[in-house]
């Protein structure tokens, strides 16, 4: 059936609820999970153009990317824990770019047989325009999905 399982997490409560659904079918089929977390990252010239303003402060990039590491450690590592307590194989990805991207190309990667993502983010105009990353994942992704309702619980 299932044999990798990957699991996209941005540290919210909601995402540790998804996580948690996917360990407890990680769990029951012995699969592999891959949990990811997509992270926009401040580019050089976006920073560089805040530099340069009129009396900008110059951005130190060394504690900028230690910042986002030490965040992107955070997010991981507390989806990764869950699993790890409950003896599932895990595997962390923290990786720049959209999340819906993300988890379409990390299950292409691992050779995923499943997504699973929570139907949670955006509501009205807002997911008209942006849409959202289950509805994303759910069109895009080269396997099955499992989207979690978490906004009624």
């Amino acid at each position: 059936m299932y044999q990798s399982i990957v699991v996209g997490t941005d540290g919210s409560e909601k995402d540790l609820a998804v996580v948690r659904r996917a360990v407890e079918l990680a769990s029951a089929l012995g699969a592999t999970l891959h949990v990811a977390h997509g992270f926009k990252p401040v580019t050089s010239i976006a920073a560089g153009i805040a530099d340069s303003a009129p009396g900008a402060a110059s951005v130190d990039f060394e504690a900028l990317d230690e910042a986002i590491d030490a965040e992107n450690r955070h997010v991981i590592g507390d989806a990764a824990a869950i699993a790890t307590a409950a003896g599932v194989p895990v595997t962390t990805h923290a990786v720049a770019g959209e999340p819906a991207d993300v988890l379409c190309e990390l299950a292409t990667e691992v050779q995923g047989d499943l997504v699973v993502v929570g139907n949670h983010g955006m509501h009205s105009r807002k997911r008209f325009f942006q849409g959202s990353v289950a509805n994303r994942v759910a069109h895009h992704a080269p396997c099955c999905v499992l989207i979690v309702d978490v906004e009624s619980h």
